[in-house]
């Protein structure tokens, strides 16, 4: 997902009830802890009760854990079974799954980031907008990164480049259909400050 737009319970719901039942619809919900509780798409609900639905989260993101590839799923039990059935043996270490143990019982550490990328999101999202006469856009998001439109003079492949001669990893996604678009991830307060100032620099030098 390269663009951190969030669909709503009622597409979720309408989306599934037009799958033939043979049809197995996945949702990868990586962000989801992102989401206020109000915001809820309802999909794990969904697999609760439905036979053709997975959920699948992960703890790369919020969670902060993205180098011991871990995560889980949740489907009635023949899909797991199938799961089960084609998955690589000793798929996931020891150390992964009792740091995954951890993460799920620190709600604090959960709390605490969720706040701090709402808090910093709102804050570049606003200061992007400020350089919306030079062609900057950003989608809005519930992700814990921002995807920025270059519509101006700036095209992303230059800002691409230009952030990482300034020491900064962004995602330019050509290969994705969006050849205008960078992915920019929310960091600690001094690295958004400090991308921000990176791009300012670009757009007056465009």
């Amino acid at each position: 997902n390269p663009t951190g737009t969030f669909t709503p319970r009622a597409e979720i719901a309408r989306l599934h009830a037009g799958l033939p039942k043979s049809v197995l619809l996945v949702l990868d919900q990586a962000y989801a802890e992102y989401l206020s509780p109000e915001e809820d798409d309802a999909g794990l609900a969904l697999a609760m009760t439905e036979a053709n639905v997975l959920v699948t989260r992960t703890f790369s993101k919020i969670h902060g854990l993205a180098a011991e590839r871990i995560g889980w799923g949740y489907a009635c039990a023949p899909i797991i079974d199938a799961m089960h059935r084609i998955r690589a043996p000793f798929n996931v270490t020891t150390a992964g799954q009792a740091a995954a143990v951890a993460a799920i019982a620190d709600t604090g550490f959960v709390d605490a980031t969720r706040a701090h990328n709402d808090t910093w999101r709102g804050w570049f999202v606003e200061q992007i907008g400020q350089m919306g006469n030079a062609g900057l856009r950003a989608v809005p998001s519930k992700a814990n990164f921002v995807l920025v439109l270059f519509e101006g003079k700036l095209t992303a492949d230059a800002a691409y480049h230009g952030l990482m001669d300034a020491g900064y990893i962004v995602r330019w996604l050509p290969g994705q259909g969006l050849p205008n678009a960078l992915r920019i991830t929310i960091g600690t307060e001094a690295e958004t400050h400090g991308v921000t100032a990176a791009l300012r620099n670009l757009v007056e030098a465009a």
